[in-house]
């Protein structure tokens, strides 16, 4: 990485492949993205868009195969960690880097304790005495809302929304200088959402973690993130501040993110979902990926690859019929 390079995270050009029945799945296509210390980054787009593969990539922990990283570069306060030696990585997941995953019932070992599984990775990362990993494993569960009795109990004895607050609490456990959250919300109901969101708030702000959150849902984009990067078919189509993606979203699928949400201001009748289905990510179309659905689409959109054009302080679009798609939104 250059010494120009201020970026806490720097991924470059990172291309993605998975393999499946002789089919080659091309999951991220060319991505580049920055984030700074202490900022937040949500990541936006449909299911399948290659989000949760961004995340993985970060931490090395794609199942190879059927994924391939065919080419890029991924920088994390100075160190490029495609090239990281295993042991290395083993350093810095769960202590530097941490992530939420999507899917607790997946992500907790079902045959161990919760209480373990927070204080195992303390024990691991903090130099700390089994007692003492405990002790703190104990205080994590109660910052997520579950009662320290609970510590001894398994997996199967937690509802669904429980066990995402576990996953929390041991993504947590070491307070990571960086933190990616799969979905963290998901599970859980609003109220418990709200006080997860303002945990990750608190974290952030006491300990300057940076964080890159990826999420379907625009309301948790607008409380928590500083920045915001929407993906669609392994691209990232659109990109900038918090107010200028809200406030002057430009690339089409953008808008038909916002145009399908309900707003208590607007008197409408129906909603105004995006037409059509994301493309086969083995059999991407030519040009801009989302011209079969788009109703600005031209003969230039089905062309050659569109790179992202800067609109304006650093609003990035990949589009080439901006200026229209700008007037008639």
């Amino acid at each position: 990485m250059s010494k120009e390079n201020k970026a806490f995270l720097s991924i470059k050009n990172l291309t993605i492949e998975y393999t499946s029945d002789g089919d080659v799945i091309h999951a991220v296509n060319d991505v580049s993205l920055e984030l700074e210390k202490g900022k937040t980054l949500g990541l936006v787009g449909e299911t399948g868009a290659g989000k949760t593969t961004i995340a993985k990539s970060i931490l090395k922990i794609l199942p190879e195969p059927p994924a391939r990283i065919t080419s890029g570069e991924i920088w994390f306060d100075g160190k490029e960690l495609l090239n990281a030696h295993h042991d290395e990585m083993r350093h810095i997941r769960g202590k530097r880097i941490a992530m939420i995953f999507q899917d607790p019932m997946t992500a907790l070992n079902p045959i161990m304790r919760v209480g373990k599984q927070i204080a195992e990775v303390i024990e691991l990362h903090e130099n700390v005495s089994r007692a003492k990993a405990e002790e703190n494993a104990k205080k994590m569960l109660e910052m997520v809302g579950i009662p320290a009795a609970r510590y001894r109990e398994y997996p199967h004895q937690f509802s669904g929304g429980m066990k995402q607050r576990v996953v929390i609490a041991i993504a947590l456990a070491c307070s990571p200088d960086l933190l990616l959250a799969d979905e963290p919300t998901t599970a859980l109901d609003v109220t418990i959402q709200a006080q997860v969101l303002d945990m990750i708030n608190d974290l952030k702000a006491k300990y300057n973690t940076s964080m890159i959150m990826i999420t379907h849902d625009l309301g948790v984009v607008a409380e928590v993130c500083d920045n915001v990067a929407v993906v669609y078919a392994g691209e990232i189509v659109e990109y900038g501040t918090r107010e200028q993606i809200f406030h002057s979203p430009s690339f089409p699928y953008t808008k038909g993110l916002f145009g399908s949400l309900p707003g208590l201001k607007s008197d409408v009748k129906r909603l105004s979902p995006i037409e059509g289905l994301p493309p086969d990510p083995s059999n991407l179309p030519k040009g801009c990926a989302f011209n079969p659905r788009c109703p600005h689409a031209t003969d230039a959109c089905r062309q050659g690859r569109i790179g992202l054009i800067d609109i304006g302080a650093g609003h990035l679009c990949r589009c080439c019929q901006i200026d229209s798609t700008q007037k008639e939104g």
